[in-house]
């Protein structure tokens, strides 16, 4: 689970570097739409995945101390 969070993270980091770096010479209402229909949700849903891993995770350890 960890690895998966961490890779996801990284892509995640990395790309709204790319995204930040266009935005620098990319500034008109369709880089703005972009952002608002593709970017905004992104960031969103991959908060909400590292969260649910960061559950999953306490869950598992949880679960596996439990049947120790």
């Amino acid at each position: 689970m960890v690895t998966a969070k961490a890779q996801l993270t990284k892509a995640t980091k990395k790309l709204l570097l790319k995204w930040d770096d266009a935005n620098e010479h990319w500034d008109d209402p369709v880089s703005r739409g972009i952002e608002k229909k593709h970017i905004d949700p992104l960031r969103a849903s991959v908060r909400s995945a590292v969260a649910a891993m960061d559950n999953m995770g306490e869950l598992l350890a949880r679960a596996e101390q439990e049947c120790s």
